[in-house]
């Protein structure tokens, strides 16, 4: 009975730290697309941005939109759903030769150019993807990056009713064929794990108005 009671202790010590843990994303209205997103920006100056649905469905299955801006001068930007650079749905994006940006789906398992990931797709919204003499700037709907995993291995699922640790790195040189979605690149120069409040990130009638950009 003891050790049952310790164990409930513990638990409901770990869940209210879970809550209580200071974000690092601030909220960001962006009136281009309409949308509310939970914003964090790196000290490499890249904005890493995050809208998500308001109710989010109880199955935790629902899409997602993200919104990198980055400056001109890095060769691409990561982002990773799970918190880490690996064995989970990442995007890939960069400024390509013809004055345009390219959004891919990956996955890591390992330290080597990520594959494509099919189980996540990314639509660009024209809205919201744009370029300029300094930076670029991409927004994209994603299906399939609210939750991810087998039935062997077990799934995981964004949550935001917790914060939410996510990640992200970068690379000062660019990837070997810009033009090309498949492309491989190197190692990222840096990267890091912040903390988002994702309930900061909800939106009403998310779906219509994802559906007009």
């Amino acid at each position: 009975m003891q050790l049952l009671q310790s164990i409930a202790r513990a638990a409901a010590f770990l869940g209210l730290a879970r809550r209580q843990f200071e974000a690092d994303s601030s909220v960001f209205e962006d009136l281009e697309t309409g949308l509310t997103f939970a914003s964090y920006t790196s000290d490499r100056g890249i904005t890493f941005r995050v809208a998500i649905p308001d109710p989010v469905p109880e199955k935790k299955v629902f899409d997602t939109v993200l919104q990198i801006v980055s400056p001109n001068d890095v060769g691409w930007a990561g982002w990773a759903w799970g918190g880490h650079m690996t064995y989970n749905p990442l995007a890939v994006a960069w400024a390509n030769e013809t004055n345009s940006v390219v959004l891919s789906s990956r996955i890591a398992y390992g330290y080597f150019s990520p594959p494509e990931y099919p189980d996540s797709t990314y639509t660009i919204l024209e809205t919201g993807t744009h370029l300029n003499a300094t930076h670029w700037q991409v927004t994209a709907k994603c299906t399939g990056c609210s939750r991810w995993g087998d039935d062997d291995m077990g799934y995981t699922e964004l949550d935001p009713q917790y914060h939410t640790t996510m990640a992200f790195a970068y690379s000062d040189t660019p990837v070997d064929a810009p033009g090309d979605e498949t492309t491989t690149f190197g190692i990222h120069t840096s990267l890091g794990h912040p903390i988002y409040d994702l309930a900061t990130a909800k939106n009403s009638d998310f779906a219509a108005k994802v559906g007009k950009l």
